[in-house]
């Protein structure tokens, strides 16, 4: 196969431990499977996002890389002794566990122990406690019993004889990484992908891995990180890769010119001066779509905007292709809580949800006192589309396909989309924030920026942009033809909360 002038150099590399900064669309499975391929005696190991991926890399990788992902690694090591408990950690389990019905305090022990488990650490301790409520003194005082429970919480659920507290997956892969594993003796090389969007406990694993003598290839793209709202880190920037050699990849062939620059107008606001270069077929930038296209492609910011999208879609017939599946954007889940509000019980297919709450009423209380997203989320649509949503949801399921050549239109959050492409995109208008307002926070600038070059990186010949992408193309050309102050953007810091 022939190589680009920048994948060659990092194909070839000689160096233990590599840094690949690969753009959107610009082949970094590829480099990695060339990286492999020129080195048929090395043991290594693909360590994977996800299982989906995992499937995706045996297909592309030589019988040299064992394509596995750390839950998979950790499973065969520790988690088996565990699978009689696993299970998501529901609220009411969390209840059980520490004897409390302050479901506030309850979701705080929650969100310090996701924290505890993204985390590198060995102890629970109060920096693992959320820290946009140290900013209240009433949770300032509670924390300290807060965090008592968490480790109360945590010895349960690492006991494999107390059936009652469930461990999640992520919780027999940080017991794996506390174990401090070394792979060295299977493993010659690791290759870490994703990087952007690892969590400590796996970029920790990483950096173990380098300690213990092994060849690592980091690759990623920090523009493409998503999830830091799981506690994700850019593990591209670790001390331990400081001294790395560092390649990069910045010609794209997925879309052409016109959305290359679509993408460097997003990019220069983050203050990226690289440039992405469009080598594909030639892309269109439009604000609709051609009325001829046999299939596109609909991305949207949330869940609600897919289930939005999927009801407008199919009431014009359409067959529609769910990325992930459909079952995988909560519609029985959505179902019964909707049985739930409507006083139905017999109607619900989860016996847990009764168990866990006896009425709607409850359920509403919990998801207000504890302020889970994905409570108050489903809330909101039951709300919405109280009247008729099982009639809805049953139409979804008749046009929804599960091959995508069947499809007219696919549907995903651009969080599912990444990695993934099609001829023709759209922009949902769900991508509301506003992205010169000045008292933006920061990071949620730079996650809600990152979310829409994603999405935007998708289309490879046409692309629909939404309001918020023209109002970002415009400030770019007012400030590229002098009629605005090309300054970098500054943000206020918002106010602690009252007490």
């Amino acid at each position: 196969m022939q190589f680009t002038h920048e994948q060659e150099p990092a194909i070839r590399s000689q160096a233990r431990i590599l840094k690949l900064v690969a753009f959107a669309g610009t082949g970094k499975t590829t480099t990695l499977v060339g990286y492999a391929q020129a080195r048929p005696e090395a043991r290594i190991l693909y360590l994977c996002y996800n299982k989906s991926v995992e499937v995706a890399a045996k297909q592309k990788f030589p019988l040299n890389v064992t394509c596995k992902t750390a839950h998979g690694l950790a499973y065969g090591a520790i988690g088996k002794q565990y699978k009689r408990k696993l299970g998501n950690l529901r609220l009411t389990d969390i209840a059980r566990a520490i004897n409390s019905q302050n479901w506030e305090m309850v979701r705080s022990v929650q969100e310090t122990l996701g924290n505890y488990l993204a985390s590198a650490d060995e102890k629970i301790t109060l920096f693992h406690f959320p820290a946009e409520k140290l900013q209240n003194e009433r949770m300032r005082r509670a924390a300290d019993s807060i965090v008592e429970a968490t480790r109360r919480l945590w010895a349960q659920m690492c006991d494999p004889n107390n059936h009652a507290t469930p461990i999640p997956h992520d919780g027999y892969l940080k017991l794996w990484a506390l174990s401090k594993p070394d792979l060295s003796t299977r493993f010659d090389i690791v290759l870490g992908d994703e990087a952007q969007d690892i969590n400590p406990v796996i970029a920790g694993l990483l950096a173990q891995q380098a300690a213990c003598g092994m060849g690592v290839v980091v690759c990623g793209d920090g523009h493409q990180m998503l999830y830091r709202f799981r506690g994700a880190v850019d593990a591209l920037d670790a001390p331990w890769l400081a001294n790395a050699e560092v390649h990069y990849l910045t010609q794209s062939f997925r879309f052409g010119p016109a959305a290359a620059h679509v993408a460097n107008m997003l990019l220069h606001f983050k203050g990226e001066r690289r440039q992405l270069a469009g080598l594909g077929q030639p892309t269109r930038i439009a604000k609709t779509l051609p009325t001829d296209l046999e299939h596109r492609a609909i991305l949207c910011r949330t869940v609600v905007g897919v289930i939005e999208a999927a009801l407008a879609e199919v009431e014009a017939g359409a067959k529609i292709f769910w990325v992930g599946g459909i079952e995988g954007y909560n519609l029985q889940d959505l179902e019964d809580l909707h049985a739930l509000s409507k006083g139905k019980p017999d109607k619900i297919k989860g016996k847990k949800l009764l168990q866990d709450y006896p009425d709607y009423d409850h359920y509403k209380d919990v998801a207000f006192e504890s302020q889970d997203p994905e409570m108050t989320r489903s809330v909101k649509i039951v709300e919405q589309y109280s009247k008729n949503l099982p009639e809805l949801f049953a139409k979804l399921r008749r046009n929804a396909v599960t091959d995508e050549l069947e499809a007219s239109v696919t549907l995903s959050t651009a969080h599912r989309a990444k990695g993934l492409e099609w001829e023709a995109v759209q922009l949902a208008e769900d991508f509301s924030f506003e992205p010169f307002k000045p008292d933006n926070d920061p990071e949620a600038w730079v996650d809600e920026m990152n979310l829409l070059y994603v999405a935007a990186t998708r289309a490879k010949q046409h692309l629909v942009v939404n309001s918020t992408v023209l109002e970002i193309m415009q400030e770019f050309v007012d400030r590229r033809d002098g009629r605005k102050p090309d300054v970098p953007l500054a943000f206020q810091k918002k106010a602690p909360a009252a007490a």
